[in-house]
């Protein structure tokens, strides 16, 4: 397929592994150059020199956009390896804490603000004034189905920081009209990938070659628990 996106400078956040690196993979095969970047190093330049084996044109840098240092040094180092940013996804994100409210704590709540939406929000205004005013810009954040139906939320904190990203791209994208920027979210369901909280429940639970949850119910999944860092 050609998206026409050839040439394109696609910065992902969290794309060592899971949903983060099978989209850089996607934009490796459109011909786009890559800035990856997660907190793990090892991860970070295993996926680096995968792509690399594929010959995309790929770099990586280190960071915890949680933390604002950082997060400024993987932007101005997509601009600088590259000359600007086309695309960024904002794919970092995560759950944790009390999964009742009565159990959670102050921290839990603002941990998953953190995670979810307040990173999102510094990664676009570090990397707006490298993407205004070229062609097709886009932003895409990553949230969650747990962010439409409270049902489905692992946690009440997730699933209010993830409603909150959709809530507030919505404004963000009528912000960044004048830059000639769009923002969109994408509203991915339970993904199950080697190593993921998916994947290790599987695992704890298969027995003879079935795979038993805690409730006894035989089923193919396990509960919500996306982790793309």
């Amino acid at each position: 397929m050609d998206l026409n996106l050839a040439g394109k400078v696609v910065l992902i956040t969290g794309s060592s592994r899971g949903i983060g690196l099978a989209t850089a993979r996607a934009f490796a095969a459109e011909g786009c150059r890559l800035m990856l970047s997660a907190r793990s190093t090892g991860p970070l330049a295993e996926a680096e020199a995968a792509l690399r084996a594929s010959t995309a044109d790929v770099a990586a840098h280190a960071a915890d956009v949680s933390k604002p240092d950082e997060a400024a040094r993987l932007v101005q180092a997509a601009a600088t390896v590259f000359g600007g940013i086309d695309v960024l996804i904002n794919n970092v994100g995560g759950g944790g804490g009390g999964a009742r409210i009565a159990d959670s704590t102050d921290d839990d709540w603002r941990s998953a603000l953190e995670r979810n939406l307040i990173q999102t929000v510094r990664m676009m205004r570090l990397a707006l004034p490298h993407m205004e005013g070229r062609a097709g810009a886009a932003v895409i954040n990553v949230a969650s189905i747990s962010g439409w139906s409270p049902q489905l939320a692992m946690s009440g904190q997730y699933g209010a920081a993830k409603a909150a990203l959709i809530f507030d791209t919505e404004r963000w994208a009528l912000e960044f009209v004048p830059h000639g920027i769009r923002v969109n979210t994408v509203s991915p369901g339970s993904i199950l990938v080697a190593g993921n909280g998916w994947d290790r429940y599987r695992l704890a639970n298969w027995i003879n070659g079935r795979n038993i949850p805690v409730d006894g119910l035989e089923q193919p999944h396990a509960p919500l628990d996306r982790q793309p860092f």
